[in-house]
């Protein structure tokens, strides 16, 4: 049947319903019997989902008429519809005494597989449900049997349904899918399906859609089966509950803070074989200041007790309003319960949120809220409380609210009230005073101070990881550098202050901000040897930020007043010999808008003079004390980039031959401070005694510096002198350090008849290169010395 045949059907069997109609042909429906009833509702149920394709096959389709109620309508014209071949008779008529219609749907000439759709109709109202023609007849389905413990069912008296299944030869089918349905729907099952056990058992708890509904209903099971429907139903009675409540008393007038009293309600109607379920409602539990037990529970006495419990409702409402009710009617009884309010015990004062601001104009966090609670003597917190606040620190024009006055807050819901204290010019602890109105309970805030919050210059500190790496010949060689920030008062600059680096070589990360480890104010910038590297070996890495100059609190006010000495500072340079000293050829200097034109010294103490770590550009200072951000402060730092390979050299010449050979190395930050060395280069050394040490400056082989080996580059000594014994005595591991550090390499002839050998000296860089030198040495007199370069 196409979509235009089945809308032209639906309106036919719409205008027989309405007009009225007769026979039993498979085509339009034909209505009969009264047209006075009306239905709100259909409900069909078919005794199977499905039939075999052979011929004569067919099940039985019931029609329930029902009102708005739920309640079964008799007399109710209905017609039936069907499709695909299929036959029904009747085709319509009404509905019996108990609101139902039956008809027997067959499947008609047609056998092939198919679905059937079978339409219910009255008036305007239609319901379907499928059919379905399967392939062949299905043997051997077994059984679906269903029982109730009770055929009356009332709200306090639910009924267990059971269904059981099996096969054709009586055993139970376990794990199979039984599904429960209610015809008219006055009373449901708690689930709509449930699985079988091992005995084949189905069960599902059936009780009235409401207390006060009545009737007659049935219960319908079904299963499927090797493909075969199984359906049974059982026939069952609801009854109404009719219990009323009479009274709702409490055992006192009114109830002191967080007492306990009981409450009793009178019934009349309820005994054992009329239970009804009463549930309690209450403002005060609501909320979660009171409970009641129980609050839900099945009576079966005309006189039920509960108890009460407050707990601090009457800090928010003088009254608690309680309702019992009938679970499924509209039987209550309300009760209105006075509660004393509890008095307040103490003030507690809660948090400062942060805990340190900073001075006004600094940037930072400049205002700080701080709270309290009010509690009873339970400790709970108590709403609608006034409260009183001070603020006890004025120093530096520390302002509560906006002003200096005392405030009067309300404790909100959560018995807490709440200021804010802004910060003034000064670091200072802040203290707020809390008292509740007309007494003479109070307490006082902690945990809030004024801090200073930018970094001073004498108090950020620059250092870094290892001063000496193998960077010269290998790129990617990692470094770090840690900037440790306070204030002026040497406490920790706020997190998030932002530290710029620079380098003149390699490559540094740009801006690193300061987090709070462990109460102290950090942070760290990674380093990698890259190109450009300087000729020597060394690189300067400078970090800056805003901050304040330092000066010397000779009052202790911990303000720069006039006349208290103080450091000038000025544009930051990269200083690239690191000498302190700005040279306009080589030096770069760092824009910072720092326009001024006079000498930049420590002003009026020498205790704040300037060295190569602080580099401040000549001339660039204005001989005024800068704070609130107007200044960069700044830290600078020496790495050397050591090279892989060894060049060491001799640190005394006292045994040296003729043979040695000499080379000229700057070995200070001025240029002109050059010294000349000798290399360790096959020259024969000869020794005042059988035993003792030779010393070798572990240099690299920077061409123009003096320069230790990288940080970790491993001596080691060893001879192939039979009776010469060699140890590395100290100075391997090279250390940390931006100066070449010395190593000592013990020997001993142990046997007599020899008095020369050779030593074989190897340095090892971290990367695995290792350089070998070889020392002839010989027990004797010196017979010539190096010539002098």
């Amino acid at each position: 049947m196409n979509y235009l045949t089945r809308i032209l059907s639906l309106l036919a069997l719409a205008f027989l319903s309405a007009c009225g109609g007769g026979g039993s042909n498979s085509g339009a429906p034909v209505l009969g019997g009264s047209q006075g009833a009306t239905a709100a509702d259909l409900v069909i149920v078919l005794s199977s989902a499905s039939v075999p394709n052979t011929s004569g096959s067919s099940v039985t389709a019931t029609v329930t008429a029902l009102d708005a109620n739920r309640n079964a309508v008799r007399g109710v014209p209905v017609s039936f519809l069907v499709d695909n071949g299929a036959v029904v008779s009747p085709a319509g008529t009404v509905t019996d005494a108990e609101g139902k219609l039956t008809a027997v749907v067959g499947i008609g000439a047609d056998t092939t597989p198919r679905s059937i759709t079978i339409t219910a109709g009255s008036g305007t109202l239609t319901k379907t449900a499928a059919l379905t023609v399967t392939s062949q007849a299905v043997s051997g389905a077994g059984s679906l049997d269903l029982t109730l413990s009770s055929s009356s069912v009332s709200s306090a008296t639910p009924a267990t349904v059971t269904a059981t299944l099996k096969d054709s030869s009586g055993r139970a089918i376990a794990g199979q899918v039984v599904t429960f349905t209610v015809s008219r729907q006055i009373a449901a099952p708690n689930i709509g399906s449930a699985l079988t056990d091992s005995a084949g058992r189905a069960v599902v708890i059936l009780a009235p859609v409401n207390s006060t509904g009545a009737g007659a209903d049935e219960i319908r099971a079904s299963a499927t089966v090797n493909g075969a429907s199984l359906v049974a139903t059982r026939g069952f009675q609801v009854q109404a509950t009719n219990v009323t409540i009479d009274g709702f008393t409490s055992a006192v007038g009114a109830l002191s803070p967080y007492g306990q009293t009981t409450l009793q309600i009178a019934l009349s109607g309820v005994s054992v074989g009329s239970p009804v379920q009463i549930s309690i409602n209450s403002s005060c539990v609501t909320l979660g200041k009171a409970v009641v037990s129980p609050s839900t529970f099945t009576a079966t006495t005309a006189t039920v007790a509960l108890q009460y419990r407050d707990n601090g409702c009457g800090a928010v409402q003088a009254s608690d309003q309680l309702q019992a009710t009938i679970v499924g009617s509209s039987s209550s009884r309300t009760l209105t319960l006075p509660i004393a309010a509890p008095s307040v015990s103490s003030l507690a004062f809660i948090s400062s949120s942060p805990e340190t601001i900073f001075l006004r104009g600094s940037g930072f966090a400049e205002a700080s809220v701080v709270t309290f609670e009010v509690r009873d003597a339970a400790g709970n917190p108590l709403p609608n409380r006034s409260v009183e606040t001070r603020l006890l620190t004025l120093t530096g024009g520390v302002t509560m609210e906006g002003g200096t006055a005392d405030v009067l807050r309300v404790s909100d819901a959560t018995g807490r009230i709440s200021v804010r204290v802004n910060s003034g010019t000064l670091p200072t602890p802040v203290r707020v005073a809390a008292t509740l109105q007309g007494t003479n309970i109070s307490t006082v805030s902690s945990n809030l101070s004024v801090a200073v919050g930018l970094p001073s210059q004498l108090n950020f500190s620059l250092s870094q990881g290892i001063r000496n790496i193998e960077g010269f010949n290998i790129d990617g060689t990692p470094n770090t550098y840690q900037i440790i920030a306070a204030d002026r008062s040497g406490n920790p600059v706020p997190a998030g202050t932002s530290i710029n680096f620079v380098s003149e070589g390699g490559q540094v990360e740009a801006i690193k901000q300061t987090a709070i480890v462990n109460g102290i104010a950090r942070t760290t910038a990674n380093f990698v040897s890259a190109e450009p590297r300087p000729a020597d070996g060394r690189v300067t890495i400078t970090a800056y930020a805003l901050g304040e100059e330092s000066f010397v609190d000779l009052n202790g006010n911990n303000t720069k007043d006039p006349g208290e000495p103080f450091q000038d500072l000025g544009n930051i340079y990269k200083d690239r010999i690191f000498d302190g000293s700005f040279d306009p050829v080589l030096d770069e200097f760092i824009p910072l808008a720092v326009n001024n034109a006079a000498a930049c010294a420590a002003i009026g103490s020498p205790l704040l003079g300037l060295d190569p770590s602080i580099p401040s550009m000549p001339n660039t200072c204005d001989g005024l004390w800068s704070g609130a951000g107007q200044v960069y402060v700044r830290r600078a730092a020496e790495t050397v980039l050591s090279t892989s390979a060894a060049r060491p050299l001799w640190a005394d010449t006292s045994g040296l031959g003729s043979s040695c050979q000499k080379i000229t190395l700057q070995n200070a930050p001025q240029p002109t401070q050059r010294a000349t060395f000798t290399r360790v280069a096959g020259d024969t050394w000869s020794l005042p005694a059988r035993s003792g040490s030779l010393s070798f400056i572990a240099a690299d082989a920077n061409p123009i510096r003096l320069n230790p080996m990288a940080a970790g580059t491993v001596v080691t000594a060893t001879t192939p002198t039979t009776g010469l014994a060699v140890t590395v005595g100290g100075g391997s591991p090279v250390p940390s350090t931006l100066d070449a550090t010395l190593v000592g390499i013990g020997y001993n002839f142990s046997d007599p008849l020899v008095d020369s050998g050779v030593i074989f000296v190897t340095f090892r860089s971290p990367s695995g290169v290792g350089t070998t030198f070889s020392v002839t040495v010989r027990v004797g007199n010196r017979t010539s010395v190096c010539p002098t370069p």
